[in-house]
């Protein structure tokens, strides 16, 4: 079935394989760090209060075994489409079109909530209409994004590298100002976090999935296979990497910002990193340290955006290349790629950011991308009992099936509390 479905694939709309270990580290790391570090905390912390940073670092853990599922499919069917395409091969055309819808709408939406971040910290310096900014920056990731993979990846190791330096100065700034003992904040510690669990275990749970969507870009990768070389390798690792980095940055990130920053005030905070930075960088002039954090802010939301589009745009180009969507999504423009897709993919986010709120956007992308972590989990049981030749992958998930059986409960249970 498989072999049958590929030949479809002609020379002519295929991609190039450009992208190696640190593009997918770069593309993975950039469409994480955004709304999940430099706009979500507050809004989250609603739901279970101080401990919204623990919260964070449980969804680190619990993604596990979507990662290492969505690793193990990768490297067996490098191909563009991500979730699409390994649907499609393992449970069928119905379940392949309603997973790669499911998971297209996610990254979109979630492109869109980083796209909206550009225009709110924007407007911490000039007065400018949040969406409009929004806009005009969704117009130049797709300008972007028609030049070619390479040159977008180009850019967003650029935003990776820049942004990781200046969350790494941001943490460790912040634990010394936290911990020194002439720090006024050292005695105020308790204070801060009491009630701990302002909603009791339940809360934290459904903070658990709300936050799910911070980590999301982990996965985003997969719909760029086609285009990743050597991605036995390149793919599990730069995923193993990508989630080791991020996981610690929000941890300790989102600790300083609840540690410094008043609980009330923070529930309510829409730039919350820039917030903190006013409590720490001191022995920088003036709001240096604040300029700094929403520069990082915008590079960030700007990567994810980047990234996001890129990833989002696959997907109706796989499924127009196997013709469950118009043939022409999967159109191969003269620079190398899927024009018409992506055009498509920028026209719906464009609207997303027009029509709905910022928290309808994450609970949507959480739903969405949990449904199609539970399908991507029970893809691997499908393939690895079929025994299909062609399903040979270069990487396998370690502790089959327990992990994959464990990924769909936690996919299962953190999409109830969603709804609750």
């Amino acid at each position: 079935m498989i072999e049958i479905k590929d030949k479809i694939m002609t020379l002519s709309n295929k991609l190039k394989k450009d992208l190696g270990l640190f593009d997918v580290f770069a593309i993975s790391t950039g469409a994480m760090f955004s709304s999940g570090f430099f706009l979500l905390p507050g809004i989250a912390s609603h739901y279970t209060g101080p401990s919204v940073f623990l919260a964070y670092m449980i969804a680190g853990i619990l993604i596990l075994p979507a990662m290492f599922s969505i690793a193990e499919i990768s490297t067996a069917l490098p191909r563009s489409g991500g979730a699409y395409f390994f649907l499609d091969r393992s449970l069928g055309p119905i379940m392949g079109t309603i997973g790669g819808l499911g998971t297209y709408f996610a990254l979109m939406l979630k492109t869109a909530f980083a796209i909206i971040g550009i225009g709110a910290y924007a407007a911490i310096f000039w007065e400018v209409p949040i969406k409009t900014v929004s806009i005009i920056a969704t117009l130049f990731f797709m300008v972007l994004n028609l030049i070619g993979a390479k040159k977008t990846s180009a850019l967003q190791k650029v935003f990776v590298v820049f942004l990781l330096v200046i969350l790494i100065t941001f943490i460790a700034d912040g634990f010394f100002t936290i911990f020194s003992k002439n720090s006024l904040m050292n005695h105020e510690m308790g204070s801060q976090f009491t009630p701990f669990f302002s909603n009791g275990i339940g809360g934290l749970f459904t903070t658990v999935g709300f936050v799910f969507v911070s980590y999301l870009g982990l996965t985003q990768i997969a719909s760029v296979a086609e285009e990743i070389k050597k991605p036995e390798r390149n793919i599990p690792l730069g995923m193993i990497l990508s989630l080791v980095v991020t996981g610690l940055i929000y941890g300790l990130g989102v600790f300083i910002m609840t540690a410094v920053i008043e609980p009330t005030a923070f529930s309510n905070e829409m730039a919350p990193a820039a917030t903190a930075a006013k409590q720490i960088f001191k022995w920088l002039p003036d709001n240096t340290g604040v300029i700094l954090m929403s520069i990082a802010a915008l590079a960030a939301f700007a990567s994810t955006g980047n990234a996001g589009l890129l990833s989002a745009s696959r997907y109706p180009f796989a499924m127009g290349r196997d013709q469950l969507l118009p043939d022409v999504l999967s159109k191969i423009g003269g620079k190398g790629t899927p024009a018409i897709a992506i055009l498509f993919t920028t026209a719906l986010i464009i609207l997303f950011i027009l029509v709905l709120s910022e928290e309808g956007i994450v609970k949507l992308a959480s739903t969405f991308q949990l449904i199609i972590f539970i399908f991507i989990n029970f893809s691997v049981i499908v393939f690895r009992n079929s025994k299909l030749e062609s399903y040979d992958p270069g990487y396998l998930s370690p502790l089959y099936p327990f992990m994959q059986i464990a990924g769909i409960i936690i996919s299962l249970k953190f999409r109830s509390s969603l709804r609750c």
